[in-house]
């Protein structure tokens, strides 16, 4: 494989489209943010990494309740994919400690554009200022009419309607996550849109909400952690969550997605000949020693074991990491999101505990269920049985070597 970037005509556009509504569409106020500050400048930053289909969305959802906290509306993967820190420039989702051939200053801006600060009344101004920060990356092959978008939003008009208007799938769009596509999504798209999803109690950022603590969240961390730390938020107090699932639900999970037309499609790494796939583009995370055929549960065993073995590896990079069961969020979660406010020295928070009494649904390909992996337990264990090293090791170092407990 050819560690050269592709022809970059659609990120290219997304770029300078995005670029126009940061300096031109966006209101005053968040433009003076963006002009004024970057990522970095939070005082404290709460980084959970997990595999995908470990459970971190919920707890970023639960975590991102908290009025102490600011954070994202979603994953950030599409911030370095914008700035190209992604494959092909790398042969897997792996970026190299010392990886310094990149613009830190933009990309610190860019992970700064839509962040917003938790507070019960919330701000329909930052939802629209968002909503059109993130239209770029999700059409970059579209020039839309931005600021005429943004009035119309602004007045109460459905985004829906407006994309209806324009000739634009709302499939296409975050709210219809849940819903299969007709078809796969198009690979000339930076945005991965089932992880986008606001809530109504965040607002736009002052000066003093860098004094809270900023949650991040995105299954690719597992492989740029070190990247992160050392490249950056090297003078950062960064603390980490490690979240882990049992093998089988989580490669359960994976097996479902990758046959969704969700948006879970990432990379287009040529001709794929996996057992129990139909689509043409590589789903979730791109591990190292990845393998273009095979049976599709082998790949999503090694997704789920190369992760979490990165992340391990990257354990002494890090001051603080709590380990965190997912099984434990679902069973007592209660006591494991104070174990985690307590460790992240958050301290309390009214609209946290209402949400931990009555989580939302996030990122479910299908209705929550215990032990839904033996629904297709045969094939699961077969890819179990047949699993190397790496994924030995792995579930003796995670403690899952006892099935009873795989939930």
């Amino acid at each position: 494989m050819s560690l050269e970037d592709p022809p970059s005509d659609f990120r290219d556009q997304a770029k300078r489209n995005y670029e126009f509504v940061k300096s031109e569409v966006i209101t005053e106020k968040k433009r003076s943010i963006l002009s004024g500050y970057h990522v970095d400048d939070f005082d404290s930053v709460l980084l959970i990494t997990s595999a995908p289909r470990g459970g971190s969305s919920l707890l970023f959802d639960i975590l991102r309740h908290h009025e102490e906290t600011c954070s994202l509306d979603g994953e950030h993967d599409r911030w370095y994919t914008l700035n190209g820190i992604c494959y092909p420039k790398f042969e897997s989702d792996v970026v190299p400690a010392d990886f310094e051939s990149f613009d830190r200053e933009h990309i610190l801006t860019d992970l700064l554009a839509e962040v917003g600060a938790t507070e019960r009344s919330g701000d329909q101004t930052h939802r629209v200022d968002n909503t059109l920060i993130r239209l770029p990356l999700q059409f970059p092959r579209q020039e839309l009419p931005y600021e005429e978008i943004h009035e119309e939003l602004l007045k109460g008009a459905s985004l829906n309607e407006i994309l209806r208007e324009l000739g634009i799938s709302p499939l296409q769009y975050d709210e219809y996550a849940e819903r299969d596509a007709t078809s796969p999504f198009k690979t000339e798209t930076i945005e991965d849109r089932p992880f986008v999803s606001s809530h109504s109690y965040k607002r736009g950022l002052t000066a003093d909400d860098f004094e809270r603590t900023l949650v991040l969240k995105a299954s690719g961390d597992a492989y740029r952690l070190s990247w992160i730390r050392e490249q950056l938020f090297p003078e950062t107090d960064l603390k980490v969550i490690h979240l882990t699932r049992n093998p089988a639900a989580s490669i359960n999970g994976l097996y479902d997605g990758w046959r969704l037309n969700r948006g879970f499609q990432t990379y287009d790494v040529g001709d794929l000949d996996l057992d129990g796939y139909n689509g043409s583009l590589w789903c979730y995370d791109l591990p190292p020693g990845w393998v273009s055929e095979g049976e599709l549960i082998d790949v999503c065993l090694m997704q789920w074991a190369q992760a979490h073995r990165h992340i391990l590896n990257s354990r002494d990079t890090f001051e603080n990491v709590l380990r965190v069961r997912f099984e434990d969020v679902l069973t007592d979660t209660r006591s494991t999101v104070k174990e985690i406010v307590e460790f992240a020295d958050l301290g309390e928070s009214a609209l946290l505990s209402e949400n931990v009494a009555d989580p939302n649904k996030v990122m479910t390909t299908k209705e929550p269920r215990f032990a839904r992996w033996r629904d297709r337990e045969d094939l699961v264990k077969s890819a179990l049985n047949r699993a190397d090293e790496t994924y030995t090791e792995v579930i003796e170092e995670l403690e899952y070597t006892e099935e009873s407990e795989w939930i």
